[in-house]
């Protein structure tokens, strides 16, 4: 066959079926291709596909070496076949990465893969060129986009990690305040490497790892103890990211210890508050329910005596939750304070509590129940603002709900507030509560005592603080 005489090198191979196997494996292959002179570097032939490519006739291709190809032009043929032929001889296929020239001026960076071809008895290097432009473009626009996201992440305040397999692949400068150590040390490594403990425990050590992570984001807070002994309360939020034209996992890492104190601290500050016992301890007897549906509540209750036989009552919940709640609160114990000192009529106090919200509340508002236990008369007057209901549970009788109505304090500037009057004797009792107990209990329920409370309260997931007060007149 023709293709033997060219493949085995013959002594004297016949030229007619030589050049026929040339044209049906060279001229006519769509892939672009060219032969180059070891010796000097000359094109000694040119595909049609690589005429077309390059944009020079046959004629002047052959007249070319194939370091006038090279954008950088330096015109030593000797690179290429340097690279080629690396030993001098051939030793196997090799890839070469330049940029080239087209006939028109434009560069274009191209991957040449070549090969020795003999022809006619003389050997050539086969050369066949891949317009690698997009590729390569598509690596710059990676490249550049990875050394923003650098630049931009070395801004941010927060710790930020890259996580590939466990492994550290990247860690911006914050990240030396949290870890202790310098960014250098601590890429490479594994994140438990810098703790005494694993920083995730039970399922959620699944999240920090490339086979589970990089589908999935996820926001938890853990307490760290670093190698030097120092505790830290962190906030981890993960994403997955394509770093390095790899899936990873960055890691954003929040400092919470300083926040989590003073949370303590104000956690503390409204259980003190929660603690205080009646005024009248000798009139009646207060049982209370007490549940933060987070950390910090928004919920609040303040008593204040009148004289030897007269008490006024503030149940309430501001909106929102957490600091912003506990912030609400301080501010509002404030206003109740003044307002006090002016009247003790419940209807009264919500109509200056309503201004004084309106003026320095802002767009926060809070529902309350106003209410007062004049025990020389043997009354309770009562009044709602955006807390509309409370339980009568006579000693004789069926437990009876009692509404006021009365929208919330801050809401509007000229809101109307309901009050109602009841006389009560020994052993009957009133229940006050938040929003939050209605949302798990009906009327019935929050009559009952605090221990039946607390145990359905156990069994459900609040969606709102719950706070009860009972007060049984002695």
């Amino acid at each position: 066959m023709a293709a033997d005489y060219c493949k085995n090198q013959r002594q004297s191979p016949d030229p007619a079926q030589c050049m026929e196997h040339y044209s049906c494996i060279y001229e006519n292959n769509h892939l672009i291709t060219l032969l180059v002179d070891p010796k000097d570097g000359g094109i000694v032939d040119a595909n049609r596909a690589a005429c077309l490519f390059y944009g020079y006739p046959l004629n002047i291709f052959k007249k070319l070496c194939i370091s006038d190809l090279s954008a950088e032009n330096d015109g030593r043929a000797r690179d290429f076949i340097g690279q080629a032929l690396p030993e001098g001889e051939f030793s196997g296929n090799r890839v070469i990465i330049q940029r080239h020239r087209q006939a028109g001026g434009q560069i274009i960076d191209v991957e040449i893969h070549t090969g020795i071809l003999a022809m006619l008895g003389k050997n050539c290097i086969y050369s066949v060129v891949h317009d690698i432009s997009e590729r390569v473009r598509a690596e710059n626009q990676l490249k550049g986009s990875e050394e923003r996201y650098r630049g931009l992440v070395e801004l941010c305040p927060e710790a930020i990690l890259v996580l590939g397999a466990g492994t550290i692949l990247f860690a911006n400068k914050q990240s030396e305040k949290i870890f202790g150590k310098g960014k250098q040390e601590i890429i490479g490594r594994s994140v438990d490497t810098f703790f005494h403990e694993p920083y995730i425990n039970g399922e959620e050590a699944n999240t920090l790892t490339i086979e589970n992570s990089t589908q999935e984001r996820f926001s938890i807070e853990r307490r760290l103890i670093r190698f030097d002994g120092l505790v830290f309360d962190l906030e981890l939020s993960g994403a997955p990211i394509v770093y390095e034209e790899k899936k990873a996992q960055q890691l954003i890492i929040r400092n919470m210890t300083e926040s989590k104190k003073e949370i303590k601290r104000a956690v503390k500050l409204q259980e003190t508050r929660h603690a205080v016992a009646f005024p009248l301890e000798s009139k009646a007897v207060m049982e209370k329910l007490y549940v933060p549906a987070a950390t910090l509540s928004g919920d609040f209750f303040i008593f204040q005596q009148i004289d030897e036989m007269r008490v006024i009552g503030i149940i309430g919940d501001v909106t929102g939750k957490g600091i912003s709640a506990a912030l609400n609160i301080s501010a509002l114990r404030v206003l109740i304070a003044e307002c006090l000192l002016i009247t003790r009529e419940p209807v009264a106090v919500l109509r200056d509590l309503n201004q004084k919200a309106m003026q320095h509340l802002g767009e926060d508002y809070v529902a309350v129940c106003c209410f007062s236990l004049d025990f020389a008369a043997g009354r309770l007057t009562a009044a709602g603002g955006g807390i509309n209901e409370f339980m009568y549970v006579p000693k004789v009788g069926e437990c009876e709900r009692i509404t006021v109505k009365g929208a919330p304090l801050g809401m509007f500037d000229s809101s109307e507030f309901e009050d109602v009057s009841i006389a009560f004797n020994a052993e009957d009792r009133f229940c006050f509560y938040s929003d939050g107990m209605e949302l798990l209990f009906d009327s019935a329920e929050l009559c009952r005592d605090s221990a039946y409370l607390m145990d359905k309260i156990a069994r459900n997931v609040l969606r709102d603080d719950c706070t009860w007060l009972s007060l049984r007149i002695k």
